[in-house]
């Protein structure tokens, strides 16, 4: 163990050496490229795909669709008005209530969680077949 640190103070040393051979400029501007890179590909760019994602599930909400509102309201769309930035969601039989469309959240998939009902019930007749 003591031999796997003893040479760290001369590669320090020599990598110091050798970045003061060369312009200060480059030895700073390669690491900061770097971090600004992986900040673009980590952070940035995936917000981009999902607003983007986001924009266009809202442009394509259209009648009887199913949604969650930001503040925790699942409804269905009775109509969607563009130009105004509205939609009127049915909440109970006798209940509309009118939101802004960026209060959508997510557009629930009815026919997705009909397909994950039907996998369920064909997994429970396969294992009370099998017993």
């Amino acid at each position: 163990m003591p031999g796997l640190f003893a040479d760290l103070p001369f590669l320090i040393a020599a990598g110091a050496k050798a970045q003061q051979a060369g312009s200060p400029l480059t030895g700073m501007l390669l690491p900061m490229v770097s971090v600004g890179l992986l900040f673009y590909l980590l952070i940035l760019r995936p917000n981009q795909i999902q607003e983007r994602k986001r924009r266009e599930e809202l442009n394509a909400l259209k009648k009887n669709d199913r949604v969650l509102t930001t503040a925790g309201i699942y409804g269905t769309v009775v109509s969607v008005d563009p130009e105004a930035d509205k939609v009127v969601l049915r909440v109970d039989d006798s209940v509309k209530l009118t939101f802004s469309r960026a209060s959508i959240t997510k557009i629930i998939d009815v026919s997705a969680d009909k397909d994950k009902e039907k996998d369920k019930d064909k997994d429970k007749e396969k294992a009370s077949q099998s017993a």
